[in-house]
């Protein structure tokens, strides 16, 4: 994962975090947004959970139109937590990392990338 996803998606989920409008808040207290980083496929999260309840990524939606439509439900239902990203919990979510994965494969040169930050090279 690139250093600017990484800055994208801590970016968005301060802005998620920080965006509570009064009186739109569930009873018990705030709705927290977690974004993972590194989960399956590489790159941008696909999907999203809060409670039982969960939500995947259309094909041509942008990062933050997903985030902010995933919130608005779990808003909605009065969640507390809402998880962008990370491992595949659920069958859909499983079959559409998959698909993502698959396409990333043929993308892919199977070397990973050089992450100075981490002191790695190529």
């Amino acid at each position: 994962m690139t250093s600017e996803l990484i800055r994208r998606l801590e970016a968005l989920e301060r802005r998620m975090n920080a965006e509570s409008p009064s009186g739109s808040l569930p009873p018990g207290g705030p709705l927290r947004v977690v974004i993972f980083h590194g989960g399956l496929p590489p790159g941008e999260p696909l999907f999203a959970a809060a409670g039982a309840h969960e939500w995947l990524r259309l094909p041509d939606e942008t990062l933050d139109d997903f985030a902010d439509r995933a919130r608005a439900g779990a808003r909605e239902l009065k969640e507390p937590l809402l998880l962008i990203g990370g491992l595949p919990a659920t069958q859909a979510q499983q079959d559409l990392a998959m698909a993502a994965y698959d396409a990333w494969l043929l993308t892919d040169d199977g070397v990973p990338p050089c992450e100075p930050s981490r002191g790695m090279a190529r």
